[in-house]
């Protein structure tokens, strides 16, 4: 089937283009231009008020059974997964070659040490002891489908407990053996300290945007080592202070289960001590501003966040944060295929992928727009917005969400003796 746009405004990913209209055939972005694209027999959609965008892209998310899924009903088209075991991952990965599912790019499995974050989430999976380990582990991830490496440099200092992490010459090994092998390489961090110990070691992107303070010369040694960092500034919204309950524009697509699932996470247990997120943002801003690639990711399914939804929240997190509305709209589309070699997605080009977002209004102005869906193509097959919820995938989802939890409940009160509904309370929580 051939699909023509006519009449939008085009954001080609880095800027509003003087383009009017594409092409889509065969998958494929066949061609960019004007009205004049249009032939006869094509499907024709009229998009004028609105702004065409490249499929967004979450850079940092834990998959769920069905999620793929859920993230296209609101625009994702794409999910680079940062820790999921094996069995999950393969299911996704099958999935993800239909129409009705976000393409997958996972770590499968982060490199840790024993007992090491996050094990009271995923244990048991293989663990890594030492430098004379990297070949093995990365050999391992590439049977199970990995297209990049996760590793976790994370002793829980800022979280509820502290923990084993590996050190700096593991991880310095674990990069090579993964360049070797192709693969893009991950980092877990959550402090400034440890952003800085690990950019001798050859890694290509930060999990986190600090939660503590950055320094201006950390950040601009971040800069000057060419990696990117990916925000997860919605971890923000498992913790009083904002919801995507408060977007009325996405709620309806969230379905009534889910709701719920938001409902009971803001009633949860919550450490007296609570992170400063404002510390997180300046961060993102000084990082911006240093000239690091900020990559827009979530940490889904993370307490007060929902796959594909809190995207949306995470690039408002990003213009609160200070980015101008089309930069932060770059971070969820240009920058993390660059980062992640994704070299036919996250532009709108001839030639690329025909994933696409069609939204009302104009999101390079005013990034709310984003949540204003109206149509998603992967792959130029148009979306159906209501199919996840209700369905199996959604139920699926919903029950590996509920064990995962009770398993971290379980974790956190043996090892603290905290009350039974503690869920996420700490920094030490995100992975």
């Amino acid at each position: 089937m051939t699909t023509t746009i006519t009449g939008a405004r085009v954001f080609d990913g880095e800027r509003l283009s003087d383009h009017t209209a594409v092409r889509l055939t065969d998958g494929c972005i066949d061609a960019v231009g004007d009205d004049t694209l249009r032939r006869p027999g094509d499907e024709h959609v009229d998009a004028r008020g609105g702004t065409l965008l490249p499929g967004l892209i979450d850079a940092h998310v834990h998959l769920l059974p069905g999620a793929p899924r859920q993230a296209l009903t609101f625009g994702v088209t794409t999910v680079l997964d940062m820790f999921s075991k094996p069995d999950t991952v393969r299911e996704a990965l099958t999935r993800a070659a239909g129409p009705d599912c976000a393409d997958v790019r996972s770590s499968s499995v982060g490199a840790t040490a024993p007992g090491g974050h996050p094990s009271m989430m995923y244990a048991p999976f293989p663990y890594v002891t030492g430098p004379q380990d990297a070949e093995r582990f990365v050999a391992g991830r590439v049977a199970e489908g990995a297209a990049h490496l996760k590793v976790l440099y994370d002793d829980g200092i800022g979280g509820p407990m502290p923990m084993p992490s590996l050190d700096v010459p593991t991880i310095a090994a674990l990069a090579e053996a993964a360049h070797r092998a192709g693969l893009v390489v991950a980092a877990h961090v959550s402090t400034a300290r440890a952003a800085v110990d690990l950019l001798p070691t050859g890694v290509d992107v930060l999990a986190h945007v600090p939660f503590d303070a950055l320094s201006p010369p950390q950040a601009d040694a971040i800069a000057a080592a060419g990696v990117a960092v990916i925000s997860t500034l919605s971890v923000a919204d498992g913790f009083p202070g904002g919801s995507l309950l408060d977007e009325p524009a996405l709620v309806p697509r969230l379905g009534p289960a889910w709701r719920t699932v938001l409902e009971r996470q803001a009633q949860r247990w919550l450490p007296p001590q609570l992170p400063d997120f404002a510390v997180a943002r300046a961060n993102a801003r000084l990082l911006h501003d240093a000239g690091v690639p900020l990559l827009a990711g979530t940490d889904a399914p993370n307490p007060g966040t929902v796959h594909g939804a809190t995207l949306h929240r995470e690039l408002g997190h990003l213009v609160a944060a200070g980015l101008a509305p089309a930069a932060a709209l770059t971070a969820a589309t240009a920058r993390p295929a660059d980062a992640f070699g994704l070299a036919d997605r996250g532009r709108i080009r001839s030639g690329l992928r025909a994933d696409l977002v069609l939204v009302d209004g104009r999101p390079d102005e005013d990034i709310a727009a984003t949540q204003r869906l109206t149509a998603v193509w992967k792959q130029g097959v148009r979306a159906d917005p209501a199919g996840y919820v209700g369905s199996a995938d959604e139920e699926a989802g919903l029950a590996a969400l509920r064990a995962q939890t009770e398993k971290v409940i379980a974790a956190v009160r043996d090892h603290l003796g905290a009350p039974a509904t503690v869920v996420g309370g700490g920094v030490g929580g995100w992975v």
